[in-house]
C-alpha cells in the first residue's frame, strides 16, 4: 500500500543560538532528504528558542520570510524534491511586527503557506488573522498547519478541517506541564475531526522549559496513536500514513464527521464574552455555589430507590443532582422517584426508553415531573437544546452525537451552561476521552450510559481536567462549585465564517479527490 512519509524533527533547540540551531535544522533536513521522506517538519521556534521576556528580547531573533533559514531549507527542497514545515519567529517585512509563525516550502523552493500561530504568545508575538488559509495543495490531497496550543482550542483544528486539510501538521514547543498529556488533546482533535494529526514536537532545555520528555506523535482519524517518539537529544521521527488506491490522503472519515454537525445548535459559538469576569449577571444565572451530581448506572436486578438512598452525601448542605442512565423504567419507578424526590428534596434527570420513543423526564419534588421527547444519539428537533437551573448550576441537554462536536458545548457555555449531560447507549476510553476534553469548552461534563458512567470538572491553569468514572452497576459522584465555571475565558479569534456559514458543497468540494 503507498503511503505519505513524513520526517518530524525532534530537534534540541538551544536559547538565543540562531547559527547554531540553524546548522542543525539545515543537516537534519538535509538527512531527510537523502532518506527519502517527502514531507519534513520542524518544531515551533527552532531557531530562536521559546523563551522571550518582550518584544525588545525577541527582535535580535525574528527573521523574515526571506532570511537565511527559509533560503537554506528552500535550497535543500529543490535538491530533494520534498516538502518542509518550518517554525520560527518572523518579522514583518513592512510593519515590522512579530509573529509566531510557521512557513511551508515546496519541492520548487516557494513558500506556498504561512500561518500565524493566534493564540499567540503574550509578551512578544502579535496573534494571527482568524481568516487566514492554513492549508496547502500537495499531490497527496489538502494539508492543514497549526502551532502547539492553537491545537488545545478546538475550534482551530475544526475549521482547518472544514477547510479540506486530511492532515493537520502541528509543530510545537509543548513540554510536559502537570499531569495534562498533549497526546490525549491530539487524540481527541484527530478524532473529533476524522483528519491525522501529526506532531513535531521539540527535545531539549529551554530557558525556562525542559522539553527532554516532550513527545512527537502521529494520530490516526481515529485517535490510534501510530507513533510516539521521546528523545533527550536531536532525532528525525519517521511517520508514514497510509494512501487510498489513487496515492491521496483518505478523507471518508472528516466528511463523515463535518457532515454530521447539527449547525443549526451551534451559532452560540460567536457570541461576545470577552471583558466579563462572571457572566451570572449578564445571563441571569441562578446564584454561584455547589451542587453534587451523582451518575448513576443500574444493574439490572438492582431497584432504583437503594441507589439513591446509599448515595454519599457530600455535604448536606449542597443539593443534589441524580443522573441515571437510558434505560426502560416503568411506572413503579419514576412514581418511586417522584416520592423521594418530594421528600428529599432531591432531584433526578433520566431518559426512559419506551417502543414510541425515549422521553426525558426531570423530578424536582414538584407533583409532576417534567417530560420531553428526546433521543440519546439525536437529542430533539428543537432550535434550542433543553436546559433547566438546578440548584447552583444551569444545566443544559446535549445527544451523544455531540461528543465529537465541541461547538455544541462551546455553544452551551457561551450561553452560561455549568454543566452539560449527555445520554448514550455506549462508553468507552474514546468517549471518555472526548468527554474530558469537551470541558476546555469552560463547562463540566456528565456522560450516562448503561455500560458506564463518568463526570469530567473543568481543568484548572494547564492541568488535566479532573475525571470520575462508574462501570455497571456502580455510580460516581463529584461536587461542582459553581463560582469556578462562571469564570469563563474564552479564545475568540476564531474564523466563524468558516466555523458556522460554510455552505455544505464546500465540505464536499474535495470529497472526489480524498474519499478512499
Amino acid at each position: 500500500m503507498a503511503s505519505l512519509k513524513l520526517g518530524l524533527l525532534h530537534l534540541a533547540i538551544e536559547h538565543k543560538e540562531p547559527e547554531k540551531n540553524r546548522q542543525q535544522l539545515l543537516a537534519y533536513c538535509r538527512e531527510a532528504g537523502e532518506r527519502g521522506l517527502q514531507i519534513v517538519a520542524a518544531p515551533e521556534l527552532c531557531i530562536s528558542g521559546y523563551s522571550f521576556a518582550s518584544i525588545e528580547d525577541m527582535a535580535p531573533y525574528a527573521e523574515t520570510a526571506d532570511g537565511p533559514t527559509l533560503r537554506g531549507v528552500a535550497a535543500l527542497c529543490k535538491v530533494y524534491s520534498m516538502y518542509a514545515c518550518i517554525g520560527l519567529a518572523e518579522r514583518d517585512e513592512r510593519s515590522s511586527i512579530l509573529y509566531n509563525s510557521a512557513f511551508v516550502i515546496d519541492p520548487q523552493g516557494e513558500i506556498i503557506c504561512r500561518y500565524r500561530k493566534i493564540n499567540a504568545e503574550f509578551r512578544w508575538a502579535c496573534p494571527g488573522d482568524p481568516a487566514q488559509d492554513n492549508t496547502f495543495l500537495t499531490p497527496w490531497g489538502r494539508i492543514g498547519v497549526l502551532i502547539c496550543s492553537d491545537c488545545y482550542h478546538s475550534l482551530m483544528p475544526r475549521i482547518t478541517a472544514l477547510r479540506g486539510a486530511n492532515l493537520i501538521l502541528v509543530v510545537a514547543n509543548w513540554p510536559p506541564v502537570g499531569d495534562l498529556n498533549p497526546v490525549e488533546i491530539w487524540q481527541a482533535r484527530a478524532m473529533e475531526n476524522g483528519v491525522f494529526i501529526a506532531v513535531c514536537n521539540r527535545t531539549g532545555v529551554d530557558a525556562t522549559m525542559d522539553c527532554r520528555n516532550g513527545y512527537s506523535a502521529l494520530i490516526s482519524p481515529r485517535g490510534v496513536l501510530n507513533m510516539k517518539k521521546v528523545a533527550r537529544t536531536s532525532r528525525i521521527a519517521k511517520a508514514s500514513i497510509p494512501l487510498n488506491k489513487a496515492g491521496l490522503l483518505k478523507g471518508g472519515q472528516r466528511l463523515k464527521q463535518l457532515t454530521a454537525r447539527n449547525c443549526a445548535q451551534m451559532h452560540a459559538c460567536y457570541l461576545n464574552r470577552s471583558g466579563f469576569g462572571d457572566i451570572s449577571g449578564l445571563l441571569q444565572l441562578p446564584n454561584a455555589g455547589q451542587l453534587q451530581i451523582c451518575c448513576h448506572c443500574p444493574g439490572s436486578e438492582e431497584g432504583l430507590l437503594p441507589i439513591f438512598e446509599t448515595t454519599e452525601t457530600q455535604c448536606k448542605a449542597t443539593p443534589i443532582l441524580h443522573v441515571l442512565a437510558p434505560g426502560s423504567y416503568d411506572e413503579a419507578d419514576l412514581e418511586g422517584i417522584r416520592t423521594w424526590c418530594a421528600t428529599s428534596d432531591e432531584k433526578v434527570v433520566l431518559l426512559r426508553e419506551t417502543k414510541r420513543g425515549d422521553l426525558l423526564y426531570r423530578f424536582d419534588g414538584k407533583e409532576q415531573p417534567q417530560c420531553c421527547p428526546w433521543d440519546a444519539t439525536y437529542g430533539c428537533q428543537e432550535a434550542e437544546f433543553p436546559f433547566f437551573d438546578c440548584g447552583a448550576a444551569r444545566v443544559h441537554l446535549i445527544p451523544g452525537c455531540a461528543l465529537h462536536h465541541p461547538e455544541h458545548f462551546l455553544a452551551a457555555a457561551k450561553k452560561g451552561a455549568d454543566m452539560a449531560i449527555v445520554f448514550n447507549q455506549k462508553f468507552n476510553d474514546k468517549l471518555c476521552l472526548l468527554g474530558g476534553a469537551r470541558t476546555i469548552e469552560q463547562l463540566s461534563v456528565v456522560l450516562a450510559s448503561p455500560q458506564g458512567a463518568g463526570i469530567w470538572m473543568t481543568p484548572q491553569g494547564h492541568q488535566r481536567w479532573q475525571e470520575i468514572l462508574a462501570g455497571p452497576g456502580e455510580h460516581c459522584s463529584a461536587v461542582m462549585d459553581t463560582r469556578r465555571t462562571r469564570l469563563k475565558r474564552f479564545q475568540d479569534r476564531i474564523d466563524y465564517h468558516t466555523l458556522l456559514l460554510e455552505p455544505e458543497s464546500q465540505i464536499h468540494q474535495t470529497a472526489t479527490q480524498t474519499l478512499a
